[in-house]
C-alpha cells in the first residue's frame, strides 16, 4: 500500500482537476516549462483542504499500482485498431472520455461527456475524478471488465499498447492532470486520441489525433510524486 504521505500528496495533485476547465498552452513544451512552479503552487493547496476533503481523497484514490511485468516483445511501431472517434470534452471530463473511448472500443455505445455528468459516475471531485473511478466504473457498473493499475517505463507502456488495447495514462500537462487513451507509438512518438481539442496536432488520421515525442511524453508522464509517476491503466474485457 502506498504511504499515507504519498497518498495525500497524490490526492492534492488531483485537486487540480477540479479547478474549472483547463487553460491549455499552445504546445506541451511551453506548458511543461512552467510545471515546477505549478506543482509548487499546487502543493501549497494542502493547507486549504478540509479534513473531509482529505478523507474523501484517500478513499477514492487507489491501491498502490503494480510494476508492469514486461513479458512481451513489442514491435518497433504499433497502432491499435479499431480506433473509435474520441469525445471532445467541454470541462474536466477526461476520465469519463477516456473510459468511454475504451467502452466504444469494446462495442459499447457511450458518450464520455454524458457519462461523466451521470450521477453514478464514480469518484468525482469538484469537476475531476480520482483514478479509482476506472475500477469502479468498469468492474462494478459495467461488470464485464477488469482493470489493472501499473507503473513502468516508456518501453513498458509500448509493451502494453502493442497487445492491441488502448491504455489510459495519467499525465501532467504543466497546468492540469489529464487522462488520455494511448493508442500507438513508433520509435520517436506516442499516439493519443485526446479529448481536449486544443491539444490535437494531427488531422485527417482516424487512428489518432495527437503525436507527442517520446522525450516530452516522458516528462509529462513522470509526475514527480510517488504513485503518480508513469501511471497507466489497462482495461480488459472478461
Amino acid at each position: 500500500m502506498m504511504k499515507k504521505k504519498s497518498l495525500l500528496m497524490c490526492s492534492l495533485l488531483l485537486t487540480l482537476l477540479a479547478w474549472g476547465p483547463s487553460v491549455h498552452a499552445q504546445t506541451h513544451d511551453e506548458a511543461l516549462s512552467g510545471s515546477s512552479g505549478s506543482l509548487d503552487r499546487l502543493l501549497t493547496m494542502l493547507n486549504t483542504m478540509t479534513d473531509e476533503q482529505k478523507a474523501y481523497a484517500r478513499a477514492n484514490w487507489l491501491v498502490a499500482p503494480e510494476e508492469y511485468a514486461n513479458t512481451h516483445d513489442h514491435p518497433s511501431a504499433f497502432v491499435v485498431s479499431p480506433s473509435p472517434t474520441p469525445d471532445t470534452q467541454t470541462g474536466n471530463e477526461c476520465a469519463a472520455c477516456s473510459s468511454a473511448y475504451l467502452l466504444r472500443f469494446y462495442g459499447e455505445d457511450v458518450n464520455g461527456v454524458a457519462l461523466y455528468h451521470q450521477p453514478t459516475f464514480p469518484c468525482k471531485y469538484d469537476g475531476g475524478a480520482f483514478p479509482r473511478c476506472f475500477k469502479i466504473l468498469f468492474e462494478q457498473q459495467y461488470h464485464d471488465y477488469t482493470t489493472a493499475y501499473y507503473t513502468g517505463t516508456t518501453d513498458d507502456l509500448k509493451n502494453a499498447v502493442s497487445r492491441g488495447i488502448p491504455v489510459i495514462a495519467l499525465v501532467f500537462t504543466g497546468q492540469t492532470l489529464h487522462y488520455v487513451p494511448v493508442v500507438g507509438y513508433d520509435e520517436t512518438h506516442f499516439f493519443i486520441q485526446d479529448s481536449v481539442e486544443e491539444y490535437r496536432n494531427v488531422t485527417g488520421n482516424p487512428a489518432y489525433n495527437e503525436r507527442i515525442d517520446t522525450a516530452t511524453w516522458d516528462k509529462m508522464w513522470n509526475i514527480p510524486i510517488e504513485s503518480c509517476q508513469r501511471l497507466f491503466v489497462v482495461v480488459n474485457k472478461r
